[in-house]
């Protein structure tokens, strides 16, 4: 672990990263899918949901820093101190389902990037296999030092992959800067919109930040400037990110009238980047699709065993430096947790996830994030800080609040259409 104290002036350019790894670690799948569906169905009059989206996600990841340096503890750790212990017993419940949901969806999500740079030649089952194991040994071996190297590259590829192809399809910039200065809602498409707010950015993920900084040493009071500028640029390449992909969307389906589904997106959005672009724009997209996903596997199987040793280490009552110790990513709570994450979508991978497993997960994991929310306008607000570190500002409150109310709509929304597809409603 670094003993760095204090960041350098210049540091936020030149070392931000650890911010990108929450961005790149929350950047799955679904982003990619929501924001290609979205461009599809309504071209770019919906730029503005994703921004706006991003920027929540903003609010919530600089509390959880902010908390961190003013307390020096780790939000899970605030919750064990502070709060009542339903609330540690509710996270390890929802916290094992995210698991076996989420790494199934990262593996399969894998194997489809695998299958698109390969022309089918990898299946995306096997391929699925072989991007788990390869995550879970990088994490194994590579410690953090080498998972950042990795992660800061795959971080370029997705972002100048996307982003060029989002150059080169641009149609009508006067219409897509509408699209995200004003916000315009379609007819019938409430319910979109707020799916395509929630969902950017991730969920869990941003708790990643909290092992991420005591990785780089960051405490006190003094790293506040860097960290908040480090979150910002984290989620204004998150923005860019979906902004991108939504533009392509809308150059390669929305203007001709191509109507797609999920499952189309991601291989039809590289079949007809082939044909706008030639191969080049295929194998762009491709790769920068592969970069996204393989990021975000990594990113969770570098993190959640954080939480899983986190959780472990309160629960078990350890304090201090017995604490810290079993967080470490040598620790044997973290690397029996990186084990179960690796082993679990391997099933998975060739069977689907189970519908009791995708619909219970849906439930609990939609009330994530404005509980998130809700204990952050706690903990930032009442709790005894020790660091000259500012509490909330009543903006930020009022934001929490509404993120609270938004999210909660969300997830209901989210609940309720898992119970229908299970044929419960």
């Amino acid at each position: 672990m670094s003993d760095m104290k204090a960041p350098p002036a210049t540091s936020v350019w030149k070392l931000a990263g650890q911010g990108l790894e929450v961005a790149a670690a929350g950047i799955g799948s679904g982003d990619v899918v929501s924001a290609t569906v979205g461009g599809a169905k309504y071209g770019v009059v919906l730029l503005w949901a994703i921004a706006l989206g991003a920027f929540f996600k903003f609010v919530l990841s600089e509390g959880i820093a902010r908390f961190q340096l003013a307390t020096g503890q780790t939000v899970v750790e605030g919750w064990s101190a502070y709060l009542p212990r339903w609330v540690q017993y509710y996270f390890v419940f929802y916290l094992v389902l995210w698991t076996v949901a989420v790494s199934a969806a990262q593996a399969t999500a894998t194997g489809l990037g695998r299958a698109n740079l390969t022309g089918g030649a990898v299946p995306q089952s096997w391929g699925a296999v072989l991007h788990s194991l390869v995550g879970g040994v990088l994490v194994w071996f590579g410690g953090y030092a080498r998972f950042e190297q990795v992660m800061k590259l795959l971080v370029g590829v997705m972002g100048f992959s996307i982003l060029i192809c989002a150059v080169l399809t641009l149609s009508a910039p006067a219409t897509a800067l509408q699209g995200l200065l004003v916000p315009t809602i379609p007819d019938n498409s409430g319910t979109y919109v707020l799916s395509l707010i929630g969902g950017i950015g991730g969920s869990v993920t941003m708790l990643s930040y909290n092992y991420w900084m005591r990785e780089e040493g960051m405490r006190g009071a003094g790293f506040l400037s860097y960290v908040r500028a480090d979150v910002g640029i984290a989620y204004l390449f998150t923005a860019i990110f979906g902004l991108s992909i939504m533009l392509i969307a809308n150059r390669a389906f929305f203007l001709p009238g191509v109507t797609i589904t999920d499952a189309q997106a991601v291989p039809k959005m590289a079949e007809t980047l082939g044909t706008i672009l030639g191969t080049f724009g295929r194998v762009a997209y491709s790769a920068g699709f592969w970069a996204a996903v393989f990021a975000s596997l990594l990113g969770v199987w570098q993190s959640v065993p954080y939480l899983y040793a986190d959780l472990y280490s309160v629960m078990t009552g350890a304090t201090g430096q017995a604490r810290e110790a079993l967080t470490q990513v040598t620790s044997v709570p973290y690397r029996r947790a990186l084990i179960f994450i690796t082993l679990v979508p391997l099933p998975l991978a060739f069977t689907g996830s189970p519908l009791v497993v995708i619909v219970t997960y849906t439930i609990v994991g939609s009330l994530f994030v404005p509980f998130l929310a809700a204990t952050l306008l706690y903990l930032n607000n009442r709790v005894a800080w020790t660091a000259a570190v500012p509490r909330n500002h009543w903006l930020t409150n009022l934001l929490l609040v509404g993120i609270v109310a938004l999210f909660l709509a969300v997830g209901s929304q989210a609940a309720m259409g898992a119970l229908r597809r299970a044929g419960l409603l």
